[in-house]
């Protein structure tokens, strides 16, 4: 398990974060949301932020506030 910065694309719906996915780069996450918003058609709520997280085998444990 790892500690890093990252920025993730979030997918949250009545203050919670349901759906989350890291980045590399935010070209990259932002690039992606693109893509989910034109192929759904959606209103939700998907933000691309930086994030500091707790990480293993490129999957998100933990989110660390600060």
């Amino acid at each position: 398990m790892v500690v890093e910065l990252t920025f993730v694309l979030l997918l949250v719906m009545s203050g919670e974060k349901v759906e989350y996915t890291p980045y590399q780069s935010l070209s990259e996450c932002l690039s992606v949301r693109r893509k989910i918003k034109r192929n759904t058609g959606s209103d939700e709520k998907w933000s691309c932020k930086e994030m500091k997280v707790k990480m293993e085998d490129g999957n998100i444990l933990e989110f660390i506030e600060e």
